[in-house]
């Protein structure tokens, strides 16, 4: 099952609630499947909104110099995660490049306007596969690509490798930059490989 949420909660606490009431609320017609978590292969995307708990100067300050990997430290959704308040038993690729939040428009500078947004990684992949089937083998490329043509942007692709008994099946997909997004509703869940273009492409 794939995910692509853009979350609208301003505090860490609706953020989480906004998780949880989608794990609830999916209901699929295949009994095997009822619920998100009875899939093989979880995939969760989308503009998490999660923040970095520093104040502005903080985190600019790591980043100019080239210390931005400390601010996962204070990365809201690893906080969560490790709380068990939110994705619980999600895995996500490691994260080797500076915030992608927020940029002015087409420069490589974070924000300038009156709302000084705080550098932040808030567009994430995650996934989560059941026991029975085997790990996600290769993550083949995961990097920011914030500024530029977008002042909130990232590409990602990975690979799934299945050892279910029809057949292998591989998934690979590139998130949404923000101008997609605008096109996209603020939930969309699949259950299958079929995904509306602008999020998600699959081979099958």
């Amino acid at each position: 099952a794939v995910v692509s949420t853009q979350s609208t909660g301003n505090q860490v606490p609706l953020r989480d609630e906004e998780y949880w009431n989608i794990i609830s609320e999916q209901d699929f017609e295949d009994p095997l499947t009822r619920h998100l978590y009875d899939h093989d292969y979880l995939i969760w995307s989308g503009d998490l909104n999660y923040r970095v708990n520093l104040s502005n100067e903080e985190v600019r300050a790591h980043i100019s110099s080239n210390k931005h990997l400390d601010l996962l430290e204070y990365d809201q959704l690893r906080q969560e995660k490790a709380a068990g308040h939110a994705f619980i038993g999600f895995h996500e690729a490691q994260i080797t490049f500076p915030p992608t939040y927020k940029f002015d428009p087409e420069t490589d500078i974070y924000d300038t306007s009156a709302k000084q947004r705080i550098p932040s990684w808030c567009d994430r992949v995650l996934w989560r596969i059941r026991e029975e089937r085997q790990e996600i083998v290769s993550i083949l490329n995961w990097g920011g690509g914030g500024g530029g043509t977008s002042d909130s942007d990232y590409l990602s692709s990975f690979s799934v490798d299945s050892n279910a008994s029809e057949g292998e099946c591989q998934v690979d997909g590139v998130g949404p930059s923000k101008q997609k997004r605008k096109k996209k509703k603020k939930k969309n869940v699949s259950g299958g490989a079929q995904m509306d273009s602008d999020l998600l492409e699959y081979d099958q």
